[in-house]
């Protein structure tokens, strides 16, 4: 019988070992190692460069993924990879930045878990729950700064809880306060300067660290230290590091009496504008340990219960009681109020009012200060007269305005009097010069025909003496009475075939041998006698006046034996023709 149970044992063996040995494999990761450890199946997948948590067989009970990038752990993380089994779980350096509620929620015989060196800044009160076997919580070097009321769900079988090195600053009163079965906790090198006397006030605490923490050894530690010392639950040196003549005193050598806070005050409001008559009131917040001793002075007189200048002054006092000594730094058993109350405030009480505090840790003033304006009478505005302006501005308006206008009435008469300038074309030119050369000679040639005009003009030499000398500038003298000049015969117009004529006026009167001309005005003297055909008149030749009739140049000249009159009257129509001509 003993041989055939051996044969049924070995058979039975090879029957159930490639199942049996299935989680050996660790889901075929080979960066991860699974054993036996400690009669419990592990998973070892240290520095295995994993991203997200591995799957493996759910048989497994104990994980490490130590110093793996998992950066984060979302919701129900674990259940949904069936490792459900798992007791203890390392996840120390996994970088990990966020944590979900509920990514623990279904490990519910999960006994340690390590979360240290990590970069959580804040846990949700309710990440752990659901994890009601757990014995050991490690969340050393994780930045959490605080820890809030609650901050663990009841964990009643927790008995170790490390948070060293996580820049703690403040622990509320009732952050442990669901961790009744705690029996060891460690805050030591964090940010700590105070703690609340309830704050490890749990019933089965046997060992408490608090070295390293920068603690203030005044009133607001003093109750803590109290409570430290008689608990008999640290065997470490705690120093203090605050006030400067306290530091690096040790815990044990610190008396009750040595923790003390100065007093501080605060006036509420710091400045009050008010009217004679009227009633007011206004405070002084005082606290400090021990209690000090406060005083109202106005003009550095004490202020007592009186009547002062007609005005009632009531000061009375009350300490600070409703308030949540678990919620703020106050020190509420030292906390009062010193308020002042006024009926029918005058001007003799405006001012600058002190509120002064004293104690053995030291004084503490606070001002305020009164304000009454004075009463004053109200004048009327007139509105503003503006009638010197518009005279100012009428006037300026219109000198501009006449400024104008005579610039423009300037401008048009300079225009009427200055003609506008022509220049003549060289083919006017050189009719000009040949009409003037033409008159030279009355006798050669008839200018009233045109074959007259061609055959003199081809048979003068331009070139010659005598052609020069007569193409010299003709000068035309007005003569006439002062005053205005009267146009200019029609055969004068512009345009006309004139070049080369210089102008020269001068203006004299008339009598009645030498008639007024052109309605009193003018003569049109001959060329000089240079001309290449002498004439037997004198200096200035005869000369055409404007209505038609020809005579002497100067007075009393004669030709041919006749005077001015006669040779008027008996020179040919072709003479006056030919002079006109040339003009």
């Amino acid at each position: 019988m003993g041989i055939r149970e051996l044969w049924c044992g070995l058979l039975l063996a090879v029957l159930i070992s490639p199942s049996g040995s299935d989680w050996l494999s660790c889901g075929h990761i080979s960066t991860c190692h699974c054993k036996w450890s400690s009669g419990k199946k592990t998973a070892s997948c240290v520095s295995a460069g994993l991203t997200q948590l591995p799957h493996l067989a759910t048989e497994i009970q104990v994980l490490d993924l130590h110093e793996n990038p998992l950066n984060e752990l979302q919701h129900d993380a674990f259940a949904s990879i069936e490792l459900l089994n798992l007791q203890r779980l390392n996840l120390s350096s996994t970088s990990l930045r966020y944590l979900h509620q509920n990514a623990f929620r279904e490990l519910r015989i999960l006994i340690e878990l390590d979360l240290s060196r990590n970069y959580l800044t804040e846990l949700s009160p309710d990440t752990f729950k659901g994890n009601e076997r757990l014995r050991l919580l490690v969340l050393n070097d994780n930045p959490l700064s605080k820890l809030v009321a609650k901050q663990f769900p009841p964990l009643q079988h927790l008995k170790k809880l490390e948070l060293s090195r996580c820049r703690l600053r403040k622990l509320h009163p009732f952050a442990f306060v669901n961790l009744r079965a705690l029996e060891t906790i460690h805050v030591h090198q964090n940010l700590l300067s105070y703690l609340h006397q309830d704050t490890f006030n749990l019933p089965a605490l046997k060992s408490l660290t608090l070295s390293d923490n920068p603690w203030l050894c005044d009133c607001k530690l003093k109750e803590f230290h109290e409570w430290f010392l008689r608990s008999n639950l640290g065997n470490e040196e705690v120093f203090c590091a605050s006030p400067e003549n306290k530091a690096h005193v040790l815990w044990l050598d610190m008396k009750g009496e040595d923790m003390v806070c100065p007093p501080s005050t605060i006036t509420n409001p710091s400045v009050i504008r008010t009217e004679s008559g009227a009633d007011i009131s206004f405070g002084c917040f005082v606290r400090g340990d021990p209690k000090p001793t406060v005083t109202w002075s106005f003009r550095h007189t004490k202020v007592t219960n009186k009547t002062i200048s007609g005005s009632e002054v009531v000061i009375f006092k009350y300490s600070v009681r409703h308030s949540n000594e678990y919620g703020d730094e106050m020190v509420n058993n030292s906390a009062q109020w010193f308020n002042v109350s006024i009926t029918n405030v005058t001007s003799d009480l405006a001012g600058e009012w002190r509120c002064s505090a004293k104690s053995p840790a030291g004084e503490a003033i606070a001002y305020l200060t009164l304000f009454l304006p004075k009463a004053r009478t109200a004048t009327a505005r007139s509105a503003p007269d503006y009638s010197k302006f518009f005279i100012a501005l009428g006037s300026v308006v219109a000198m501009a305005g006449a400024g104008f206008v005579a610039a423009c009435f300037c401008w048009k008469i300079r225009r009427r009097r200055v003609p506008p300038s022509r220049s003549f074309t060289d083919q006017e030119k050189k009719l000009l010069d040949t009409s003037l050369a033409v008159s030279c000679d009355r006798t050669s040639v008839e200018m009233g025909s045109s074959y007259g005009f061609e055959m003199f003009d081809r048979s003068m030499s331009m070139e010659s003496e005598d052609t020069q000398r007569c193409l010299e500038p003709v000068q035309i003298t007005i003569e006439g009475p002062s005053g205005s000049f009267p146009p200019p015969p029609a055969e004068f117009a512009i345009p006309a075939p004139y070049g080369n004529i210089f102008i020269s006026v001068h203006v004299t009167g008339h009598n009645e041998e030498y008639p007024d001309l052109l309605s009193g005005g003018s003569t049109l003297p001959r060329r000089s006698r240079t001309c290449f055909l002498k004439s037997t008149y004198d200096n200035m030749g005869p000369r055409v006046t404007a209505a038609g009739s020809s005579t002497w140049s100067l007075p009393g000249a004669k030709a041919d034996g006749k005077t001015n009159k006669e040779a008027s009257s008996n020179m040919p129509l072709s003479t006056f023709s030919t002079e006109f001509t040339a003009l």
